[in-house]
């Protein structure tokens, strides 16, 4: 009798063990259990039929092979491709990235006394009002807006009138904002043989590969200056008379350059 009755609890045991579910995980584990829900997140299981329910995460598991013979296989973990824009990360740029590189163009002068001193400076007794110029931008992002704007700060020293066999050197410095489409203004001051003075610059710039391509009007106001007064002696009356100040203006001058940016880091 003792015989039949361990008899029937190995069957029963068989049984119950074969009635278990086969859960494979990802890492090639295998669990015998007992699965009471699948979730779109979790599958929720026994191992035992008495025992506590337990939750895993569903990407963890590969299949499940159900006590009625039937399986359930899952997806692979959903993955994230990002698309490189080489555009956008190159214009989406940290505070630190620097770019650089030449640029050519051509400056008119206008009439008045910037022209006349270069003129004497040079032994002149005028200068063809077009010359040309070169130099070099540097240029360091200090902001990058979401919508991929940015603010710059450039500073680009320039040596104008090789053409004519002068040498006229120049410095700006500009602070500005580039779009995301490419336009840009900036304002700043400039430093030349005619004294200090503002710059104002507009433009665009196209892109192509990793390389910009800028194009700008600069443009630097007359400056008006007065001399002082000053007194003068006229031996005929025996007085000093007051001589009044002479106005006097600068020149504007109206740039078109031209050039290429690459990245310094």
């Amino acid at each position: 009798m003792k015989s039949i009755i361990t008899l029937a609890l190995f069957f029963l045991g068989s049984f119950c063990v074969n009635a278990q579910d086969v859960m494979t995980l990802k890492n090639g584990a295998q669990m015998n259990v007992f699965v009471s829900e699948v979730t779109p997140s979790l599958i929720k299981f026994k191992k035992t039929t008495d025992g506590p329910m337990y939750s895993m995460n569903l990407v963890e598991v590969k299949s499940v092979a159900y006590h009625d013979g039937s399986t359930e296989t899952f997806g692979a973990e959903p993955k994230i491709t990002i698309t490189k824009n080489d555009n956008l990360k190159d214009d989406l740029l940290a505070p630190s990235k620097r770019y650089g590189g030449p640029r050519i163009g051509f400056t008119y002068l206008g009439v008045g006394t910037s022209r006349e001193k270069i003129a004497e400076a040079f032994n002149r007794g005028d200068i063809t009002p077009w010359i040309s110029q070169f130099g070099w931008q540097f240029e360091t992002r200090i902001f990058t807006l979401d919508d991929g704007a940015c603010g710059l700060v450039e500073f680009v020293p320039m040596i104008g009138g090789l053409e004519q066999g002068l040498f006229l050197p120049s410095a700006s410095g500009i602070l500005g904002f580039r779009t995301r489409s490419g336009i840009e203004l900036g304002v700043g001051p400039s430093l030349s043989l005619s004294g200090v003075g503002l710059v104002m610059a507009a433009g665009a710039s196209f892109k192509i590969g990793k390389v910009t391509f800028p194009i700008n009007v600069v443009f630097s106001p007359n400056i008006t200056k007065t001399t002082a007064d000053s007194d003068q002696y006229d031996p005929i009356t025996n007085t000093y008379i007051t001589v009044p100040g002479v106005e006097s203006k600068s020149g504007f001058r109206l740039s078109l350059v031209v050039g290429f940016n690459s990245r310094k880091l």
